[in-house]
């Protein structure tokens, strides 16, 4: 074999290894949005917490967005821990439902290797025995880091409520809260963007071209905004 063939075989050796380092790390990615939502299912907040970079941001629906593993503590904990899910330690209370079921994946891991994106849907149900029952859906876009130990971490994460409604009218019946910052626990910035839940219509945009035609009609240029 001469000089021209072996760099040939190598070069194609390192692509192999990219790829298959590239099919790794997504699928990194998804086992650790799927435990996100598992955790969450049963409001276990510290394991939840651990997913997150200290350098994160959480944005949830209009609340604005908490900054840093600390403020992400306080907007877990202090806010959404106090409603359905409320309770002085990690875990739900007899009585008490918070499914998130996060399906829908989407991953790209960016040429550096490094970070990622990825776009999912959440389909919740929120109760409280004897006392009242939710639905709620909408999309994440999040950003992921992997750390110098090699393993991927959320760093950005902005859900988009579509609807929240109570179960017995759904939404056929009833509108969505609009929702906003709560003054006793305010974030660090206000809400990136403004739009109305359902029924209103509205579009997150996608981290991702239309991968058939490359299309970014509904793509957004910067891939650090969630």
């Amino acid at each position: 074999m001469d000089q021209t063939s072996v760099q040939a075989l190598l070069d194609r050796v390192k692509v192999l290894e990219q790829r298959v380092q590239r099919a790794e790390d997504i699928e990194a990615i998804n086992r650790l949005t799927r435990a996100y939502g598992y955790y969450l299912d049963k409001a276990l907040w510290d394991e939840m917490l651990d997913l997150f970079t200290e350098d994160c941001s959480v944005e949830i629906s209009a609340l604005g967005v908490y900054l840093g593993k600390q403020q992400a503590v306080v907007l877990f904990k202090e806010l959404l821990g106090k409603g359905p899910a409320k309770s002085d330690e990690n875990g739900l209370l007899w009585g008490q439902l918070y499914n998130h079921l996060i399906v829908q994946g989407i991953v790209h891991v960016d040429d550096d290797g490094v970070n990622a994106s990825g776009r999912w849907r959440c389909f919740m149900q929120i109760a409280e025995f004897g006392k009242s029952a939710v639905w709620g859906e909408g999309p994440y876009e999040i950003r992921y880091r992997k750390g110098e130990d090699g393993i991927w971490r959320i760093r950005r994460l902005h859900f988009y409520r579509t609807y929240h409604t109570p179960f017995d009218e759904g939404w056929a019946k009833a509108k969505s809260p609009l929702g906003g910052v709560r003054p006793h626990l305010p974030p660090d910035l206000p809400p990136s963007m403004e739009y109305e839940p359902w029924p209103a219509v509205f579009i997150p945009p996608f981290h991702y071209a239309n991968p058939v035609s490359g299309s970014r009609r509904y793509a957004r240029e910067d891939p650090e905004r969630v």
